[in-house]
């Protein structure tokens, strides 16, 4: 159980994950949110996991590809993938891309 249960996400430190992604992350036992901030340009490489994710574009423009399925995502919409379902995105156009990732169960390797 986190020490306090409200946050603010201006409160929350981004982790750096490579030189064109960051995020910040808040969870419970068996919930996680994640804040991933994509640069313009950004390519991240299909990939899966056994958690089910949901993601919602709070900023720019995203493609995203689920199993087979493929859309361009503008700021509002978002995407479920289901659990081991390979997925990725693209990063359109040139502003930086916003997301807000939902996980269940939390992402232990993002604790890491």
């Amino acid at each position: 159980m986190p020490k306090s249960l409200f946050f603010a996400w201006a409160d929350l430190d981004w982790i750096p994950v490579d030189a064109n992604t960051r995020r910040k992350q808040i969870w419970l036992d068996n919930i996680m949110h994640v804040m991933v901030e994509l640069k313009a340009g950004t390519t991240a490489p299909a990939h899966s996991h056994p958690h089910e994710q949901t993601g919602i574009i709070l900023q720019g423009t995203l493609k995203v590809t689920v199993g087979d399925q493929e859309k361009t995502l503008p700021t509002g919409a978002g995407y479920l993938v289901p659990p081991n379902m390979v997925h990725g995105v693209q990063v359109i156009g040139d502003e930086d891309v916003l997301i807000l990732d939902t996980f269940t169960p939390i992402r232990e390797d993002f604790l890491k």
